[in-house]
């Protein structure tokens, strides 16, 4: 599409202060994941304000709405996520503070939602006068378990078969005006994990007759260490977090039993494999080897979120031309951090980038997952002119 004509279309349908109400009645009103009915039913509202058929209870409070152009072309799904964090906002002083308390949406998907109702309208205002068709996912539950999963397994990349998807998330890293990239491996994989630690019971003064959980334990969270350090190749990344720890019932006692929980990130399905396998056999011959027996449940969560080339290339060019040359900030490399973005990625080739969400005068600004995190709400009608010009391009490549 004319870069002119869609910059007019801009001007004339962009309500940046619609918007920013839009954005401040989601904030005021978080939901945790899972359990996101009212926002739900906000988009709905807004969706019937506007005249656009929708289908709403996708994977329980998912929203999709389907647009279809009059010409030939790819078609294209944008998501955002919906969900809030369980803890209290600070932000005690701003008229839009979350009104729903021990929640608050600490992450930014407040603005996610608006930037793709924004994307929404803008593409409405097109009367149908674009290439290929247009899929816009509100998805729950990213904070949780992976609504990513459950929208695809419900269906919301087929009829039509979606080509490519399209994602972001804001970071204060950055001033308002400024992306961040990742070529390839952007988000890791994530694996949750409990070892369960049996040895036996005996009287702590004479522990020849027994085996003790707690020392077999202690040995084993030692091992594992070791499967990143030498077993992982140094250029790739993996880490091993044990993070809670529970045994034994008195001082003067050799514990019978331990449990512990924990976390696996890597970046390479590969080595997201091996250092599954190496941890469980290191676990199981320890405890063998002092007597007791050590069980390890895995349970697979997020995949590694790695966006596609071609997709990136364009995400640079789209906010080169509209933010300038300098608007790009290529990251110094992938975070262990995890994003249920991954799922689509996983399903076709995919673009994922980091939108610019602080005051240019208070950069860096409170992190994510931060009792005070706020944005600059400039970066609102950014991203919903970013994602659509973004989408309109991927629609019509190879057309």
């Amino acid at each position: 599409m004319d870069r002119l004509l869609l910059n007019k279309i801009f001007d004339k349908e962009l309500d940046s202060k619609e918007l920013i109400q839009i954005r401040r009645e989601f904030h005021m009103y978080p939901e945790v994941s899972g359990e996101e009915y009212q926002t739900m039913e906000r988009i709905a509202a807004l969706l019937d304000q506007w005249k656009i058929p929708y289908a709403k209870g996708v994977a329980k409070t998912g929203v999709v709405v389907r647009m279809k152009g009059n010409r030939d072309g790819k078609n294209i799904a944008l998501r955002a996520d919906m969900d809030a964090l369980g803890f209290e906002e600070m932000n005690k002083e701003l008229p839009y503070c979350s009104r729903n308390k021990g929640v608050m949406h600490g992450c930014g998907h407040d603005v996610h939602m608006t930037i793709l109702l924004g994307v929404i309208k803008m593409i409405q205002a097109l009367d149908g006068d674009f290439p290929g068709s247009f899929t816009f996912i509100f998805q729950p539950d990213e904070e949780g378990t992976g609504g990513a999963a459950r929208m695809i397994q419900e269906g919301c990349l087929k009829n039509p078969e979606i080509d490519h998807v399209l994602g972001l998330h804001v970071e204060p890293a950055y001033p308002v005006g400024k992306i961040g990239v990742v070529y390839g491996k952007m988000y890791a994989a994530s694996d949750m994990i409990t070892l369960k630690v049996y040895g036996k019971s005996s009287h702590g003064a004479q522990p020849q007759n027994g085996a003790d959980a707690i020392v077999i334990t202690a040995n084993i969270i030692n091992t594992i260490q070791t499967v990143i350090s030498r077993n992982t190749d140094p250029t790739d990344a993996a880490v091993c977090t044990l993070g809670r720890i529970e045994g034994g019932n008195v001082r003067n006692q050799l514990a019978e039993y331990v449990q512990c929980e924990g976390i696996i990130r890597t970046l390479d399905p590969q080595t997201r494999i091996s250092t599954r396998n190496r941890i469980k056999q290191i676990c199981e011959s320890t405890a063998a080897a002092m007597g007791g027996r050590a069980e390890l449940e895995i349970r697979e969560s997020y995949g590694s979120l790695i966006t596609d080339r071609a997709v990136t290339d364009l995400v640079c060019q789209v906010a080169k031309d509209q933010l300038g040359q300098d608007s790009v900030v290529p990251e110094p490399g992938p975070q262990l951090t995890v994003e249920d973005f991954s799922y689509f990625a996983a399903a076709c080739p995919s673009g994922f980038y980091h939108l610019g969400c602080a005051s240019p005068d208070k950069t860096p600004a409170v992190p994510l997952h931060n009792s005070r995190f706020d944005v600059d709400e400039h970066c609102i009608a950014i991203g919903v002119r970013l994602q659509t010009e973004l989408a309109l391009r991927l629609a019509e490549q190879g057309n």
